[in-house]
This record gives C-alpha cells, structure tokens and sequence, in this order.
C-alpha cells in the first residue's frame, strides 16, 4: 500500500521545504512572509513527511496493514492542502485561508490518529521484525511511546494553530507554543521514536546506555509541556527550569543515537553527524534564552533557523538516504548528488544564521540572508529530485522486501 502516495508526499514536502526556504529569505524585504514559511515548513514541510514515512514503517513494526488507502491519501492531501493554504493566507494577510489551511491540517491530523487506530485494531498478520539484540524488546516498547506522545502533540499543535485565528489572550506568546508543539512535540518525538526502533537495526550495534532511554521519556513528558506553560503564559521562572530540562532531555538522545552513528551507511552516517551537531546548537541557544531573555529576543530568528531549516532537513536527508532505496527496491539514483545535497544546506545554514546574527547584532546584510536561503533551497531541491527519481514509482522496482527496512546485521545475543 502507498506505492504512490509514499513518493508523491515525500516529494511534495521537500518542494514545501524549498519554496519556505525561499519566503524566509524574502521576509527581510516582506516581513509577513516569515510566518508563512514557518508555516509552509511544519505544516507542509515536516507533517508530510512524517505521515508519507509512516505509511510505510508502521505496519512493519506494528505487524498490520493500513485499513483504508482512501483515508490514507484524504490524510496526506489534507495535510498539503492545509499547508498551502495556511502559507498563501500568511503571506497575503487573508485571515480566512489561513482559517481554511489550518482547518484542513488539523481534519488531515485527525486523520492520522484516526488510520493509526483502525490499523492497531486490525489482527496482527505480518511477521515481526528482526531483532538486532535481545534488549532491541524493550527499546521498541519504549519507542512506541514517543510515538505515541508525538500523536498527542500533534493533535495539541493544529488545534491551538486553528484558536488562534479566534482567540488572543493579552500575554503569552502562543504562535510559539504553536511551533514548540509541533517542532519538539511533533516532530522531535516521532523522531526518537524511529531512532530508537531502527538506529540499531540500520548500524548492527548495541544500544550502549539502554537505561537512559526512560529517562529521556520521562524528562520529555516534563519539560515539554512545562515549557508550553511558560510560553503561554510568559513565566520567566518556569522557563528558566523547563529550558534546561528539555536540554537535558534531548541531550539524553544525543547520548543514546551518538554511539550508534558510526555504524550507519553514507550518507546517513554524515547527514545524522550533522543534524546531531546543530541540535545541540540549537538547545545551547534555548537553554542561553532561558537564562537571558534579552539575548532570546535578539537571536531568536537564528534559533529558529537552526531548528526549522538545520537539524530538521539533515535529520529527514539523512532518514531518507537509508529509507528511500529500501522503499522503492533499487539503489539511489545518482549517489553523487547525496554529499552536496547535505553540503548544500548545510552551508545555507550557516551562512543564514551568520547572517541573523550579524543583523541582530550590527547592520546585517539581507543580500547575505537570501543568498543563504537560496542555498537551502537548492539543498531541499535536490533531495525532491533524489526522492523522485529513485523511487520512480510508474516502474516496477526490483524486488524487495518489507523486511529489508530492519535488516538484521548480527545475530541476537553476539
């Protein structure tokens, strides 16, 4: 199931990508177009390709099959719609389609949790997958629980994105509640939830610390919404606590998938190298907010540039590296591109954060910014046409198994 619509969201949500990258680096010339891309970029950017790349996970570790393709292509075309649609309102001051757009992504991840219900209802007939090791048992149970509490999140995330084209209370700084939902709620929970259920298959190495895993759960049901809180609410105090425990926590993470790293295939090894090293960027720039808001206000941008564009694009790229040829059943067409795919965006990313940063800070340079932009932008693009032109999905792939997404690399118990 989805041998179309796996391609067809995927592709669709770097394009989103790449036209977001584009409005960012126009908003310093248009500043309405920066809530637009931030919107074209979670909305249409990263919920369709979560959904697109569970599509073809979920029953793999599930052990079912989807109910319904029909309900499954209304979930992603809803989500695309809404997206777009969101972005145009943003972008033009048209209250109403931003209404229309949010209402959609909100029906699309309805969806979603509706398709995840009836699948789990659906008598499990599939074989398991293979266990790397023993302990991989209990880190799958773990990791469905991030999975599960992304649901939660995202659910949370475009039902306050739709209220706040209605209501508006007199403090707090909701659009960014709105955003840490989906980025860290969303978006960052689904993501361990995977890295946990696949990293050790993929590398053929151990989980090192396996302890800290509930950890990481338990600091992540704490100091996210604790943050929320703060954010809603603009308590300087409970900020400077949740800051730091969500730092804590996606330290956790990096400490967990770190070890595991070396052992993944090029080019996931480089893009998952990467997008570990802006993460803890980013949550450096959080955890300094939390102690001086001031500093908050000035490079706020460059915080949301490194989250947005930074660790987001090189954790998909790298994701998808390893994801796409076992998806479509053949090897990646033009494997040159892969290194200056990563090369590209990440060099935009640096190049727009120093931007930012020298705007914050000095005159700034907005030909600078652009050009920066421009390049992340060329980096999405290029991972839209990987995608597409490997997958390839009016030709029959060669065959290949479900299974191929966990191969088991060493025996259990070695």
């Amino acid at each position: 199931m989805g041998r179309f619509l796996t391609p067809a969201a995927m592709t669709a949500a770097m394009l989103a990508f790449t036209v977001a990258a584009l409005a960012a680096g126009l908003a310093v010339y248009r500043p309405s177009l920066w809530p637009a891309a931030l919107q074209l970029a979670i909305l249409g950017g990263i919920t369709p390709m979560i959904y697109a790349v569970n599509l073809r996970i979920v029953p793999v570790f599930s052990r079912r099959m989807w109910a319904s393709l029909t309900l499954l292509r209304a979930q992603v075309v809803l989500a695309l719609a809404g997206a777009w649609l969101a972005f145009a309102g943003a972008a033009m001051g048209l209250r109403d389609l931003s209404i229309v757009g949010s209402a959609a992504a909100l029906a699309g991840g309805v969806l979603f949790i509706v398709n995840l219900q009836r699948l789990f209802r659906q008598p499990a007939t599939l074989p398991p997958p293979p266990l790397p090791f023993a302990s991989q048992t209990t880190v799958d149970r773990l990791a469905t629980r991030f999975m599960q509490l992304a649901g939660v999140y995202l659910l949370f995330g475009l039902t306050s994105g739709l209220a706040l084209h209605f209501w508006r209370l007199g403090s707090g700084r909701w659009e960014l509640v709105w955003a840490h939902a989906l980025l860290i709620g969303f978006f960052l929970s689904m993501a361990s939830g995977v890295c946990y259920h696949a990293v050790s298959r993929w590398s053929g190495r151990e989980w090192r610390y396996p302890g800290l895993i509930p950890l990481h759960l338990l600091v992540l049901g704490l100091g996210l919404p604790a943050m929320l809180h703060a954010l809603a609410t603009n308590d300087l105090r409970m900020f400077a606590v949740a800051g730091p425990l969500q730092a804590f926590g996606i330290v956790l993470l990096l400490v967990n998938v770190a070890p595991l790293i070396p052992g993944l295939p090029q080019p996931t090894r480089t893009a998952f190298t990467g997008a570990a090293v802006l993460l803890m960027a980013g949550i450096a720039l959080g955890s300094l907010f939390a102690i001086d808001p001031a500093i908050g206000a000035r490079l706020r941008l460059a915080h949301a540039e490194i989250n947005l564009f930074g660790w987001t694009g090189l954790l998909i790229s790298g994701a998808g590296y390893y994801l796409i040829p076992r998806f479509a059943g053949r090897p990646l067409r033009w494997p040159r591109l892969a290194p200056l795919q990563l090369g590209t965006l990440s060099a935009g990313v640096v190049l727009a954060v120093v931007a930012l940063v020298w705007r914050a800070f000095g005159p700034g340079s907005p030909a600078l910014l652009l050009l920066a932009q421009a390049l992340i932008a060329c980096g999405f693009g290029l991972f839209a046409l990987l995608v597409a032109a490997t997958m390839r999905p009016w030709e029959p792939a060669t065959p290949a198994s479900v299974a191929s997404l966990t191969i088991q690399t060493r025996p259990v118990g070695r």
